[in-house]
């Protein structure tokens, strides 16, 4: 199960197709980026260039295997849906969590 991410030449939108099929709009504001959202927890980042040509970063990784080749994003995961949204900071939090520790009531003793 998969599904494969294709910009559609000339417009701001995209095609999906194996698992789901649609063309998905991409809401437009006075950035060139947006963001799509995957049900297995994939955060992609898309971004435009003025002959509305797309390349790709995957800012969070999911359960997903993606692979982006060109302007192609292909996921290897059963997906349920997804979301294109505009672009926000706030949506990307790349701080890493801080591990907590296996067994606390060790590692107070052992200091």
């Amino acid at each position: 199960m998969s599904i494969t991410i294709l910009p559609v030449l000339g417009y701001p939108r995209l095609q999906v197709s194996d698992d789901i099929e649609a063309v998905l709009h991409v809401p437009f504001d006075d950035d060139d980026r947006f963001l799509v959202g995957i049900s297995d927890g994939t955060l992609l980042l898309g971004t435009y260039d003025e002959q509305l040509r797309c390349t790709w970063s995957v800012v969070r990784e999911g359960a997903a295997v993606v692979r982006i080749e060109g302007e192609r994003v292909d996921l290897h995961w059963s997906v349920e849906w997804l979301n294109v949204g505009l672009y926000s900071s706030a949506m990307i939090d790349r701080s890493e969590p801080v591990p907590l520790p296996l067994f606390p009531d060790l590692d107070r003793h052992a200091a």
